[in-house]
């Protein structure tokens, strides 16, 4: 049975070795910082992150990520009622480094893009319209995992062990405290 168990989970995590591409990007416009470089800011989805010419770090390094099929089976049916917020920074390199990791296990896990949404935030870590307020976000990229609408914890910046082994316990509920935690 656990061999079982173990095919299936290797099989959706294969089927989700690309990312998924059913969705429209969001209307934005390209900013401009105080440095000249250039980035994105607002709402944003994924289809963004795949054809942005700003964010072409995204399919390459999803597509590199590897997902343990163990992983996978471990987790299955942990996203029922999880709702997630992202804060990146298309010019960061912490979010070039962590968020298509990020996709690519929630993806194995069979995430829906209408549980995530994601904000591309300037270089001083704000949005225009303020979608941060109240969140306490002070590095990028951060993912909050929300279930029955209150905050279970949240990913900032990078790993304490690794990004599996984090989002790992943020999504059993066990304890984590992220990396800038206490700060």
């Amino acid at each position: 049975m656990k061999k079982i168990i173990l095919l299936i989970a290797f099989l959706a995590a294969a089927c989700q070795s690309t990312p998924k591409k059913d969705t429209v990007p969001l209307p934005v416009e390209i900013q401009t910082a105080s440095d000249g470089e250039q980035y994105i800011e607002g709402p944003i989805n994924r289809q963004n992150l795949l054809t942005s010419p700003l964010s072409t770090w995204f399919e390459e390094e999803y597509n590199k990520f590897y997902v343990n099929p163990q992983w996978v089976a471990d987790h299955q049916g942990l996203l029922e009622g999880v709702h997630l917020k992202l804060f990146l920074g298309t010019w960061c390199e912490d979010s070039e480094r962590e968020v298509p990791g990020m996709f690519k296990l929630l993806d194995a896990l069979g995430m829906e893009d209408d549980q995530i949404e994601v904000y591309a935030m300037n270089k001083d870590k704000i949005t225009t319209a303020n979608y941060e307020k109240d969140l306490d976000i002070f590095n990028i990229p951060t993912l909050i995992v929300y279930k029955n609408d209150k905050e279970m914890n949240r990913f900032v910046e990078l790993s304490v062990v690794s990004l599996t082994d984090d989002l790992s316990k943020i999504l059993k509920g066990q304890p984590y405290e992220h990396a800038y935690y206490g700060f």
